[in-house]
């Protein structure tokens, strides 16, 4: 089981204590809203029942489906845009967008696919205002930036022992990864980290199922043979999303949309 920032016998970084504070500090100016007192929905809870619970018990409802979704949304940000910080504040936005629109959603059993859909725009719209004369999906977009964070990746492994293999692959595949253009990124990361079936990428991403299935074959061929062999035996977590991060954006998307339901 993977440790986070603030397990025992784990020292937090810098950057993990600077998070605490900053979730503590929101608590605190949120207007009362207790992040923790939000329940992770059980699985067997359809996202088409939360969005009726949201509608018969308010906003606060919300926060389980920010909670349900908070992972793969981070991920189809970050596949887009190569920054850290500015894909969270893309997946508040699209929290929020997603919430302002829930009555032109139409079930069943596509809520996924369309906040991914709305995260993904976000993340376009993010892109083309940050990268001037660059071409969508084609070449690396210049970051204006000036305070860019290290993309978060992990690969966990499920050879224990197996440590320092496991290292040197997870910084191939975070170089490589990144080096892969927009387009091919994308579909990457949601077949092969999110695991998502052709069709939901394609519906994802707006393209046809032999477009994914193009893509992704180029993808994996384009990462180098060494880390290509590493898949296999890894379990592979690219673009993770911390439970400090999540709390963050759940406190801010709750007490944003507190605001729009008064």
């Amino acid at each position: 089981m993977r440790l986070s920032p603030f397990d025992e016998g784990h020292h937090p970084t810098a950057e993990a204590i600077k998070l605490e504070l900053n979730v503590k500090q929101s608590s605190q100016q949120g207007h009362g809203i207790d992040v923790a007192s939000v329940p992770m929905p059980a699985p067997e809870v359809s996202d088409d029942e939360l969005v009726e619970k949201i509608k018969s018990d308010g906003f606060m409802a919300y926060g389980e489906l920010v909670k349900r979704h908070n992972q793969r949304m981070f991920r189809v940000a970050r596949s887009v845009f190569k920054d850290h910080a500015i894909a969270m504040d893309i997946v508040q936005e699209s929290h929020i967008k997603a919430f302002k629109k829930l009555d032109s959603y139409q079930g069943p059993g596509t809520f996924a696919a369309w906040l991914a859909r709305i995260t993904r725009n976000e993340a376009l719209m993010y892109l083309r205002k940050h990268a001037k004369e660059q071409t969508m999906g084609e070449q690396q977009q210049t970051m204006v930036d000036n305070h860019q964070l290290k993309p978060d990746y992990l690969i966990i492994n499920k050879q224990p022992d197996d440590i320092l293999q496991g290292q040197h692959m997870q910084s191939l595949l975070s170089q490589q990864l990144d080096h892969l253009s927009e387009k091919f990124r994308s579909v990457f990361v949601l077949r092969a980290v999110e695991q998502l079936s052709t069709k939901e990428t394609a519906e994802i991403l707006n393209i046809n199922e032999i477009t994914v299935k193009t893509r992704y074959f180029r993808a994996k061929t384009m990462l180098r043979n060494q880390i290509k062999k590493q898949l296999a035996s890894s379990e592979l977590q690219v673009y993770e999303f911390g439970n400090q991060h999540c709390d963050l954006v759940l406190l801010n998307v709750l007490t944003a949309i507190a605001r729009i339901s008064r």
